[in-house]
């Protein structure tokens, strides 16, 4: 894995890279602070960034196709700009700090997580998930009107806005251009794709009768609506659609069944998971409608002050509005992607952007922190949800305090595990030898005192060959008490191995420190018999 240097730089002379937020097949998330973001604009962006070395080196034929993969990506997004979709507001073409070139997309913050996350965390009543789900359902029906089939719906691709009220559809990476022309690649999430380009179908038998009049499958908007129903159920009961994996919904969990709403919204979700695309709903539109007829039941028509039914748009009884239009802005589309050389020599822009360090980013994490405070909102005012369903928020992680650079960081891990191992092998050797000279003066204690008082050793006199040092012990180890000078007369008090015990009779010369020691321990090979 080789990923981007991009952490704590300046991208395209206006991004500050605060933090990674996560990594893909070949694309690496980050969030960023706009530093010229213009006036009412998001201070906060998404950069996503190509990387085509993130699972090794790709082959050209791979990497030119997953660069003109992010490139539709790109132009998918600028087709079907709408406020529950999520935009583009940049691209460019720059080089990271280790030198290498990348392609990157500017986006949307959307700091109010997942739709997933939300589920898991605090199942939802059932208005607060229709009040999600027709969002959705008009974001998707604006891709298809515009010949986009977005192929991967699915909770975790539902990203909502920092007060939950907006939800909006991320990750038009697989997303199929005019749909009805080319073949089906096998894209998708493997719980909630379409049994027509489920990226783990199987290739039924061949066919014969096609051979004559050949009829290519062709993807259609009911691809996404199977994904939607998916998606639709794991929102209603916070169970994923595991079980009904590449099969259509035929039941609900036990604890929804008895919901005056559970028959009718199982037909629905049946007929949209068909695995024959022609017997499904053939519009996002169509399932929203048979959707919301299905809870009906539980609904009621808002009131005017007078008493009367609302109509679109018209305030109710406690001044709401029953238009549930978006409520997000949509900014002015950036210009057209262009990541290939020719398009952008053309225009004068042929060199690439540099990433470069930025000494603090202190402000623009504290810009993040700012955009995920305060608590979240119920998706409407007054919806009747069990308290704190909407109110309780992650906690935030705790603040980073600064970084030090990475080539200093490596350098102080390298030179803190040197110090460690140089530190266990020490230990490791005083220990052994520790062991070995208790070991072999226990021995030399035992074998050479035994031998010693068998030959008669201790009590016999010796004189020295040389200056001989006597020390505190049998080992050369020990300090130094005193000195039996060449020719001294000394008589051995016990033996130790080759060492011995002795006492200076006679000096065989004057002393030259008259407070020294006359016993100590002396090698025996520096000593000869008297005679």
């Amino acid at each position: 894995m080789s990923e981007l240097k991009l952490q704590q730089c300046r991208l395209d002379g206006r991004y500050d890279v605060l933090d990674c937020l996560g990594r893909g097949s070949y694309s690496e998330v980050y969030v960023a602070r706009d530093a010229a973001a213009a006036e009412g604009g998001p201070s906060l962006v998404v950069i996503k960034a190509l990387n085509t070395h993130l699972q090794g080196m790709p082959d050209p034929e791979l990497e030119r196709t997953l660069v003109e993969n992010f490139r539709n990506e790109a132009i998918a997004l600028d087709r079907v700009r709408h406020p529950n979709i999520i935009s583009r507001l940049g691209h460019g073409t720059a080089i990271d700090l280790s030198g290498r070139t990348f392609h990157y997309l500017v986006l949307e913050y959307l700091s109010g997580g997942d739709l997933q996350a939300l589920v898991l965390r605090h199942p939802l009543p059932l208005d607060g998930a229709l009040f999600y789900l027709e969002q959705v359902c008009k974001g998707l029906a604006h891709a298809h009107k515009h010949g986009v089939i977005h192929r991967d719906i699915k909770p975790q691709n539902l990203l909502l806005t920092a007060d939950q009220h907006t939800i909006k559809i991320a990750d038009f990476g697989v997303a199929k251009i005019e749909a009805a022309e080319g073949a089906i690649t096998r894209v998708g999430t493997d719980v909630y794709a379409a049994p027509e380009h489920h990226p783990l179908a199987v290739t039924g038998p061949l066919d014969t009768t096609s051979l004559s009049r050949p009829r290519p499958i062709q993807l259609t908007p009911a691809a996404d609506v199977y994904s939607l129903a998916k998606t639709t159920y794991m929102v209603l009961t916070g169970e994923s659609p595991r079980r009904f994996s590449q099969k259509p919904i035929t039941s609900l969990p036990q604890e929804f069944i008895a919901e005056e709403w559970a028959d009718y919204v199982l037909r629905v979700l049946e007929r949209a998971t068909q695995t024959n695309p022609a017997k499904r709903h053939q519009t996002v539109d169509e399932f929203w409608i048979d959707l919301r007829d299905a809870v009906m039941a539980g609904t009621r028509p808002l009131r005017r002050p007078d008493g009367g039914v609302a109509g679109s748009g018209e305030p109710d009884e406690r001044g709401r509005s029953n238009d549930s239009g978006p409520r997000s802005f949509t900014p002015k589309p950036p210009p057209a992607p262009t990541f290939d050389r020719e398009s952008r020599a053309a225009r004068g822009s042929g060199r690439h952007r540099f990433v470069v360090p930025i000494a603090h980013a202190g402000p623009a994490a504290a810009a993040v922190a700012e955009a995920e405070s305060g608590q979240f909102l119920s998706p409407r005012e007054g919806v009747d949800a069990p308290a704190g369903t909407f109110t309780e928020r992650r906690p935030l992680p705790a603040p980073r305090g600064p970084r030090l650079p990475p080539r200093l960081r490596k350098w102080g891990v390298a030179l803190l595990l040197l110090l460690a191992f140089s530190g266990m092998l020490y230990a490791t050797f005083r220990y052994v030898r520790t062991v070995r000279t208790a070991g072999e003066t226990r021995q030399g204690q035992q074998s050479g005192g035994a031998a010693a008082n068998k030959t008669g050793t201790v009590g016999s006199e010796f004189v020295t060959t040389t200056d001989v040092n006597l020390r505190k012990g049998p080992d050369p180890s020990y300090s130094k008490v005193g000195t039996a000078e060449v020719g001294s007369t000394v008589r051995v008090l016990q033996a130790s191995g080759k060492w011995y015990q002795v006492q200076v009779i006679e000096h065989g010369r004057a002393k030259t420190d008259p407070d020294s020691e006359d016993t100590g321990w002396v090698n025996s090979t520096l000593l000869k018999a008297k005679s």
